[in-house]
């Protein structure tokens, strides 16, 4: 029985050691981070060869890779690895000289593939920007972007990828610059009020390069160079949609004219036409909401009512259909010559007396030929 109670007592005093025994730490993979500035205009072309060095041998991406913890949790900017295809299948650098580092990006990339295997996998937002920043600047924006380069990774490594960020990922405390952040939001402004009248994915595609510009790692030089790349895109597709000027006669009180609008984006586009005339001598439809089906023209009927003779200049611009004013301002030319009815019976009678005048003297002028 002596015997029992001490077994007892050493068993309880077991199972409370073991209670208050401190628990081992949770093994935490250690994360590497894959993500650099950009190196590709909009239109594909390089700005230079400094990504291939960098994937070659020894380079800086190329080390971080290779020197990767067999277990670890990877976080990659697809924007980065859609440069590297691009060039594993063949690039131009600026001006026009053919990209040297095709074989190195090959290699690197399927080196990458090798060192994930089968490790968990999460995307940076496309192209690496401030995420403090971008969230500041819209928070639900930041999560579909956050989304759509998941996408963009898995489809560009094809490689199963996370959704969102790793827990416990380091916010990068230096932020960029105030130009910086000033170019995003003047490019991100227009490209909203774009989306607002046609959902062309040509849209989306610049809007999702633009968050580079907000990446901390971009010198001074480097965001002026994008900050004007972007600029010039976004004013091209601006003025993809406008109205065409024109000119016209009036001949009579009223008539009605055909005002052309253009639409190059390969979707459809809805605004709304705006008519002022800068003198009191015509009076004009205005304020006409208009669909322009992709790639093409349409005229659009406006009548336009005559009220003195002369020259009048009317304004012709765009709106969305929330009454933004969208793009740059055209203007038809209006010629009136417009003849009233008063006028007209005044000239017929004239015409009339002329002739019978006229008459009257050939029949005097034969009478008296007759006479002699």
């Amino acid at each position: 029985m002596r015997r029992l109670n001490g077994l007892r007592a050493a068993v309880i005093s077991f199972l409370l050691l073991t209670s208050f025994a401190p628990l081992p730490a949770h093994a935490v993979s250690p994360l590497v981070v894959i993500s650099d500035i950009f190196h590709r205009e909009v239109n594909g072309k390089f700005t230079d060869d400094s990504l291939g060095e960098s994937v070659s041998i020894n380079g800086a991406l190329y080390n971080r890779v290779i020197n990767a913890p067999k277990t670890a949790t990877w976080v990659i900017d697809p924007q980065l690895i859609e440069e590297l295809n691009d060039m594993s299948d063949g690039y131009t650098v600026l001006p026009d000289n053919e990209g040297s580092y095709r074989s190195a990006a090959d290699t690197f990339l399927e080196l990458l593939k090798a060192r994930i295997g089968e490790e968990q996998l999460f995307a940076l937002p496309y192209g690496s920007p401030n995420l403090a920043v971008r969230k500041k600047i819209s928070d639900i924006e930041l999560s579909k972007l956050q989304s759509i380069s998941a996408l963009r990774l898995a489809r560009a490594l094809d490689l199963p990828v996370s959704a969102g960020l790793p827990e416990g990922y380091p916010t990068n405390e230096k932020s960029p610059s105030n130009r910086a952040k000033s170019a995003f939001l003047i490019i991100h402004k227009t490209l909203n009020k774009i989306g607002t009248i046609t959902s062309d994915p040509e849209i989306g595609e610049v809007a999702l390069r633009s968050n580079a510009l907000l990446n901390p790692n971009l010198n001074q030089k480097k965001v002026q160079y994008l900050a004007i790349l972007l600029n010039g895109t976004v004013d091209r597709l601006e003025k993809k949609v406008k109205v065409l000027p024109g000119k016209y006669t009036l001949t009579s009180t009223n008539e009605e004219i055909p005002v052309t609008i253009e639409n190059q984006f390969s979707a459809p586009a809805e605004v709304v036409l705006i008519l002022h005339a800068e003198n009191a001598r015509i009076a004009i439809d205005t304020a006409k909401k208009v669909r322009i089906e992709p790639n093409s023209r349409k005229q659009v009927l406006i009548t336009a009512k005559a009220i003195a003779n002369g020259k009048v200049r009317v304004e012709a611009r765009l709106e969305t259909t929330k009454g933004a004013r969208y793009g740059e301002t055209n203007f038809l030319q209006f010629t009136i010559s417009m003849i009233g009815s008063a006028i007209t019976v005044v000239m017929v009678g004239a015409g009339i007396l002329l002739v019978a005048a006229s008459g009257f003297q050939i029949y005097r002028r034969a009478r008296r030929k007759a006479v002699n």
